[in-house]
């Protein structure tokens, strides 16, 4: 009998598993782990001391969609083990009180969530096993693309968490893998390379590889951002060989942990280091999920021999139980189908047995099973409903034919405490470099939040207090195995060495049941369970007469602009300043160029100085040479030293984190405009079509589009356009892009045919007619809009009954505007679509009524006019290159009003 007991991580939301003690007898005996395991215990036990410690976090289920499933996967056994997934994770958070928050989202080509964030209950639970099934019936075609998958999984989590606790379960079958395809589509992060050949796909493939892996590269962003990442590698059931060797050097080749995990370093930054687990089949599959989702409990994981006929000693796995444990939940895969399962009672000579012929849940003496597959079991024990509890239980599997001979099954129980240790009041004590605290430290129910007195405990526990500083060096504050030790106030004294800023404390509980008599008298130790650990985030300060800074700073969203000013919060009395030379950086995107962090008060000569009672604000400012997108992550040393006594000053390392998000190419237009002016009559008229054609390019960035078909009312009304959130796709636009293809609808550039009017892009396929929501909108029946596609839209006549339905294309900006342009995109269409499609729609047809349509913009030509092109130059607006419905930019979307009647020569409407 193999036997192993993983830690658990002490209050984390996903993740669980091990910790490893192999077990030689009864006694737990601990050795040592392979570097692998050591990971998940690391990975798991870090994300769920924060949850645990934090109280809330948030899981993005990221789902590879790559056409490659349809053979690795035919059965679908990712979505079964998904649904599995969260309903342990559901009854987590029911029994932790951890707020958990998850969103599903799929990945090919690009990063496509399912639906919205969801705060993670029974009714919750239930969408969410409805969107990992859609999600799995959704096999794409084009690419296995990592970079896009990821980066999207960290502005998911970025946007969305705020407590520090962020995690994502990556299920792949495969390496990150670019298609050729027909279109000249680009990548964010390899801009020069055209996807429509082979070449280009290769080079596509090097620099993402490339930029993952570069120091302070999308994986040193991930890691910096505190995002913990779970690999599960899913293998060809056909044993085909997989290449994991990038989701291994992602998960566990940060930093320093690439030598000790065996693979190629991955980036610098080796804080949150995430595990991968390989899986072959759906049962596999099922104990790679079930082994991150028992935040808070033990996992003990055993490989044990199949009984032949009859029970039988080496096929046994054996744990004891008190009143310390209210729960227990069994994952069993056996290499072999139809067995029974064996379960014994403390006492009972007679098993429990979970026939493996029987379909459906099975339920005797307060325990319930249930046959998940014909090789896997899941079983739980409720010690409210159980009829025995206290003492030893045993569990085997029989193969009642014993035609099994030398097989194994592969066992994880979970064994659950309600029990943690916290430290009341801990948010509200200040903490400083060699002084003494005075520490309430209480043993407390999970559950229900009542206190419990250490004498109800009836086997052993062992309690630590331990800080941590941002530089990762521990300090053990306190530490007992006695229980009446944490009956009163515990005196901690801080350390003086331990590094002034940011740091975390750890409480740490560790039972151990009581022994078990057997009936022969014999007596069998406890199980000791795993740790159970909370880390809140504190500060550590100087001594009195030093100023107190605050630790973090977020920069926020840089887009328009290349740099931004924070305020760093500071209390006095003292001086502060910074030493810009004292900056790291642990995430940079590859195109920021140089990044700096700068303040006014950047030495002692021109420190802030605060009064002693007194705040002030310290003036930080991040600066970068180029747009690009990605996070900046790193820290700043700030200086703070006593008012006059500048030769006491220490230095704080303050974190600071923010986002860069390519904005929209207007300098584009404003060059175009200048240059149309002057080449009017200085230069010829071949230099303005150069000039045109460099200019028509898309700008680049992140861009969010849906389409959808709606039926156009035919009394006037307006319809009604709400295009549920799940069904908005993220797409990055390369900076320049010629080409932008959405599902089936492909748009071009196009310089046009007259030297002064402003490049346009076209939907050139498919062939039906097309409008857009631009006043003059249509040339020859093909929609037409501005370069800066975001913030319009378009309809297609390619329904059998069009113009009575349509197919809308969406298109709006990401980022901060994400939200309000989709509100506003959504509503011009309702607002004019009866209006535009008068433009094209066939006479004589039998559609709805429409308005008046609008006026064609000054310089752009009549829509019969193949040389005509969107917008003018010299076209006015408000918000010039604005991009957002009602704009007028040449570059943004174009002006114009719909309660204007039409001009000679455009049609009414035949509605």
């Amino acid at each position: 009998m193999r036997h192993r007991v993983h830690r658990v991580l002490a209050g984390s939301l996903l993740t669980v598993l091990t910790f490893a003690l192999l077990v030689a007898g009864l006694p737990a005996i601990p050795l040592a782990v392979s570097a692998e395991e050591d990971s998940e215990q690391t990975a798991l036990a870090d994300f769920g001391a924060c949850l645990s410690g934090e109280g809330s976090g948030s899981l993005v289920i990221l789902m590879d969609q790559s056409g490659s499933l349809r053979d690795t996967d035919p059965d679908k056994g990712r979505v079964q083990a998904a649904h599995y997934l969260i309903s342990r994770l559901t009854a987590f958070t029911a029994s932790s009180g951890v707020a958990l928050d998850v969103r599903v989202v799929g990945f090919a080509a690009d990063y496509t969530p399912a639906g919205e964030w969801a705060a993670l209950d029974a009714t919750s639970g239930t969408q969410l096993k409805s969107q990992v099934t859609a999600v799995g019936d959704d096999i794409h075609d084009y690419d296995t693309d990592y970079w896009t998958a990821l980066d999207g999984a960290r502005q998911d989590l970025a946007a969305h968490d705020t407590s520090g606790c962020r995690a994502v379960a990556w299920l792949s079958d495969g390496a990150f893998d670019l298609d050729v395809r027909d279109s000249s589509a680009e990548k964010p992060y390899a801009v020069d390379q055209n996807l429509a050949s082979e070449s280009g796909v290769t080079a596509a493939e090097q620099a993402g590889l490339m930029d993952m892996c570069r120091a302070t590269g999308l994986a040193d962003q991930l890691r910096s951002s505190g995002i913990t990442v779970l690999g599960i590698g899913l293998s060809s059931p056909n044993g085909e060989p997989v290449d994991f060797t990038l989701m291994k050097r992602i998960t566990l080749g940060g930093g320093t942990n690439a030598t000790h995990h065996g693979v190629e370093q991955c980036g610098d930054v080796s804080a949150n280091v995430g595990f991968f687990y390989p899986v072959s089949d759906l049962d596999s599959l099922l104990l790679a999920f079930d082994s991150i989702s028992a935040p808070g409990g033990t996992v003990m994981s055993d490989t044990v021999t199949i009984c032949q006929g009859t029970v039988c000693t080496p096929g046994e796995s054996t744990f004891v139980l008190d009143r310390s444990i209210d729960a227990v939940h069994i994952l069993a895969s056996s290499d072999v189908a139809g067995l029974d399962a064996y379960l014994y009672a403390p006492g009972s000579t007679e098993p429990i047995i979970i026939s493996g012929a029987t379909s459906g849940t099975q339920t005797s003496a307060g325990v319930t099973g249930e046959w998940l597959t014909p090789r896997t079991l899941e079983a739980d024990l409720d010690a409210a409903t159980a009829t025995s509890w206290d003492g030893q239980w045993r569990l085997a599997f029989v193969d009642t034919t014993s035609s099994s001979p030398g097989q194994e099954a592969h066992v994880n129980i979970h064994l659950t405490s309600p029990l943690r240790l916290e430290w009341q009041d801990l948010s509200n004590t200040t903490l400083r470099q060699g002084e003494d605290v005075e520490a309430r430290l209480v043993l407390r129910d999970k559950k229900d939040g009542e206190d419990i007195e250490a004498g109800r405990i009836v086997g052993g526990v062992k309690a630590q207090v331990r800080a941590t500083s941002a530089a990762g060096e521990t300090h053990i504050l306190f530490e007992t195995d006695d229980p009446a030790d944490l009956e009163g106030p515990v005196p901690l004294t801080i350390p003086q060495d331990l590094a002034l800023g940011q740091a975390t404390v750890t409480t740490s509980l560790t039972v151990t049941t009581a022994p078990a008599t057997l009936a022969d008298g014999s007596t069998v130790e406890g199980t000791t369970l795993s740790p159970t650990e909370a880390t809140t985030a504190v500060t550590i300060n100087a001594a009195l007469d030093f100023p107190v800074v605050g630790t973090r700073v977020d920069f926020g969203l840089l887009e328009e602009e290349l740099s931004t000013t924070v305020d760093l919060p500071v209390t006095g009395p003292g001086c502060v300043w910074v030493d810009e030379s004292a900056l790291t950086l642990t995430g940079v995107p590859a195109d920021a160029g140089d990044v700096s962090v700068s303040s006014s008060a950047s030495s002692k000569d021109s420190c802030l100085t605060v009064a002693e009672g007194a705040s002030g604000t310290l003036p930080l400012t991040l600066t970068a040479s180029e747009h690009a997108n990605g996070a900046v992550t790193g820290t700043i040393g700030v200086y703070i030293a006593p008012a006059e006594d500048y030769d006491r000053a220490q230095v704080v390392e303050v974190s600071f984190t923010g986002e860069m998000l390519r904005p929209l190419d207007v300098g584009t237009a404003w060059t175009v405009f200048a240059l149309v002016l002057i080449a009017g009559i200085a230069i010829p008229v071949g230099l303005l079509y150069l000039m045109k054609l460099l200019t028509a390019r898309m700008p680049g960035g992140t861009l969010l589009w849906a389409t959808t078909v709606v039926e156009v009312p035919t009394d006037g009304s307006h319809p009604t356009i709400d295009v549920p959130s799940n069904q908005w796709e993220m797409k990055s636009v390369p900076k320049g892009a010629r080409e932008l293809v959405v599902g089936p609808y492909r748009f071009k550039a196009v310089a046009g045919a007259s030297p002064t009017a402003s490049p346009y892009v076209r939907l050139v396929s498919p062939e039906a007619p097309s409008i857009s929501g631009s006043p003059t909108s249509t040339v020859k029946g093909r929609a037409l809009l501005p370069l800066a596609v975001r913030g319009n839209w378009v309809a297609v006549l390619d329904q059998p009954d069009s113009p009575r339905h349509v197919t809308l294309i969406l298109l709006a900006s990401g980022g901060s505007r994400a939200d309000d342009d989709i509100a506003r995109v959504q509503q011009d269409v309702a607002d004019r679509l009866a209006s535009r499609l008068a433009l094209v729609a066939p006479t004589g047809t039998s559609a709805p009524a429409a308005e008046a349509a609008p006026p064609a913009a000054a310089g752009f030509g009549t829509a019969d006019s193949d040389a005509a092109a969107p917008g003018s130059v010299f076209g006015s607006g408000s918000d010039p290159g604005a991009g957002g419905v009602g704009s007028s930019s040449t570059f943004g979307s174009f002006g114009g009003s719909d309660d204007a009647p039409p001009p000679p020569g455009e049609p009414r409407s035949p509605f």
